[in-house]
């Protein structure tokens, strides 16, 4: 159904060989607002001697970010893409990185993964050549599969809906929308986080 992910991982893949490290090899403009974005996500809670798994990980760029924060986890990422994987685990003393998708995960995956706090940063960004009700099903299914791994609550972002200027291969999301399915299917606990210079929020769901 969802075939066409793998358009997406290879336009990931393609940034990854054209930029090699750095915040432009997993998409993102430059390091700042990487990790201004980061600094957002771990607002949900605080991460210290916890475990976060760290969906779409990319090169496990939010490991550094902890670190230099000084923020002690058990830290997991995982990533659909193989080479995403192999970058992430030759940068890294961790090797705590495993290629997964979290909508075909074994029940042993699931024991391994479940984490106090589950993100992603960026993963709902660009949807490629999808439509936009099929990246929306497809975020749906994503939301919940995170919400079963978490113990305490799961954090993401999303670009906002209201801009002048939509790009055809990103996603544009209505808050109201994403709010009444999360309220539906998920949690009444929301925080939207709304509160930065950039074109996008942060969206926290507590348990």
């Amino acid at each position: 159904k969802y075939n066409r992910i793998n358009e997406l991982k290879d336009y990931y893949e393609d940034k990854l060989n054209i930029y090699k490290h750095g915040a432009k090899a997993v998409n993102w403009r430059d390091k700042k607002t990487q990790y201004l974005r980061f600094k957002k996500i771990c607002e949900i809670g605080s991460f210290n001697k916890k475990k976060v798994l760290d969906v779409g990980c990319g090169l496990g760029h939010l490991k550094d970010f902890l670190k230099i924060s000084k923020i002690k986890t058990n830290y997991i990422g995982i990533d659909i893409s193989e080479k995403m994987i192999l970058g992430a685990k030759k940068r890294s003393e961790d090797k705590n990185f495993y290629c997964l998708d979290i909508l075909k995960i074994s029940n042993k995956d699931i024991r391994k993964l479940k984490s106090d706090y589950v993100i992603n940063c960026g993963l709902f960004t660009v949807k490629n050549n999808l439509n936009s009700d099929t990246w929306w099903r497809y975020m749906k299914k994503m939301i919940i599969n995170m919400n079963k791994l978490s113990r305490k609550g799961i954090s993401f972002n999303l670009m906002k809906n209201n801009v002048d200027y939509k790009d055809k291969h990103l996603h544009y999301q209505s808050i109201d929308q994403l709010v009444n399915f999360i309220e539906k299917k998920i949690s009444k606990k929301i925080i939207i986080k709304n509160n930065y210079d950039l074109w996008e929020y942060t969206c926290h769901i507590f348990k």
